[in-house]
């Protein structure tokens, strides 16, 4: 199923994982899984790309300190792991999970609506799988 307007957490990962590339305007990495934000044409200046960059930063900024910290930390500036737990006074669990809450809100964030839409189309699959037994 396709909603438009739709970015998966899987693809916010990967935005994420690709930030500093995404960031340069450098692409070498493989784009066919990029979802692109119809908007503006390449002429203006601004590609799908860019725009989807200007979202994730915004997303970004409007995260709880803690969570921002360890996004930018992971992502933006990839700093190394033990510094980031060093800094920040947390075990590597804990990191992770607030890596994994951040992924969640940016995913919010970015899809609002779209996203609560996906979670009821996702819940109604999952429902009609369970009652067909597929």
């Amino acid at each position: 199923m396709k909603i438009e307007g739709y970015i998966s957490k899987k693809n916010i990962r990967r935005m994420l994982n690709n930030y500093q590339a995404m960031a340069k305007g450098d692409y070498s990495f493989d784009e066919d899984w990029m979802p692109k934000n119809s908007g503006p044409k390449s002429i203006d200046g601004v590609t799908g790309n860019r725009l989807n960059k200007i979202m994730l930063d915004q997303a970004i900024e409007h995260l709880e300190p803690d969570l921002k910290a360890c996004t930018l930390a992971r992502w933006v500036y990839r700093i190394p792991i033990k510094d980031i737990l060093a800094n920040r006074g947390i075990s590597k669990d804990q990191y992770y999970f607030l890596c994994d809450i951040a992924v969640d809100k940016i995913y919010y964030r970015i899809n609002g609506e779209a996203a609560v839409e996906a979670g009821k189309a996702k819940g109604a699959e999952s429902l009609l799988k369970a009652i067909l037994h597929v």
